[in-house]
């Protein structure tokens, strides 16, 4: 009687608890130039997307033409990850090795 009742409760509930019933991991594998990776080469980056930068808050942004833009000074730039035109702020870190970048969405009018 009791096995009736488990037979019953397990075809109802399942082996598994994940929506597709099948055993899933949570691995992420790009397969690039027959080779597989666990991250995106940056050569492939490069290739595919351009000069990558990382703004202010962490978003990151490439561009076909490299970001040279002094101190201060303010460029437009084609984002090809967000495919819009950007308007780029530079400044100077503390330490002076390198830039912040400060990116928003360029207005158009």
């Amino acid at each position: 009687m009791v096995m009736k009742y488990f037979l019953l409760l397990l075809f109802i509930v399942g082996c598994t608890n994940s929506p597709s019933g099948a055993f899933e991991t949570n691995t992420t594998i790009f397969y690039i130039d027959g080779k597989f990776h666990e991250d995106i080469p940056e050569e492939h980056i490069f290739k595919t997307w351009g000069y990558r930068i990382e703004d202010a808050i962490g978003t990151e942004h490439t561009y076909r033409t490299k970001v040279d833009i002094p101190h201060l000074r303010i460029g437009h730039k084609w984002c090809t990850i967000h495919r819009q035109l950007e308007k780029i702020k530079a400044h100077i870190t503390p330490k002076g090795d390198g830039y912040f970048y400060y990116v928003s969405r360029a207005k158009r009018g």
